[in-house]
């Protein structure tokens, strides 16, 4: 257990990770801490990254001009797309 949190730790806790995720100051792990590894010495920090992700970033992304270019894009290139429920229905039993 020991090495797992020492692998979040420097993967994405470390201030000097290139994966470093933004969270609270009050929620960071110390060096300390890692000496005495528990299974929920990282629950503060998943909840605030799923809050965060959640509320933030993940409601970002679906407003992004990316996400609804891929959308708009993947709406029209669908079979059928355009068709009504019973037409489309119709067309696939019937052949």
């Amino acid at each position: 257990m020991m090495q797992k949190a020492w692998n979040i730790y420097s993967t994405f806790l470390c201030c000097k990770s290139s994966c470093q995720v933004n969270v609270e100051g009050q929620s960071r792990i110390n060096k300390e801490m890692l000496l005495e590894p528990n299974s929920l010495m990282f629950q503060k920090l998943q909840d605030q990254i799923f809050n965060l992700m959640k509320y933030d970033s993940y409601s970002r992304f679906l407003k992004s001009e990316t996400y609804l270019k891929l959308k708009s894009r993947e709406e029209t290139d669908r079979p059928g797309a355009g068709e009504s429920v019973p037409k489309r229905a119709s067309r696939i039993y019937n052949t």
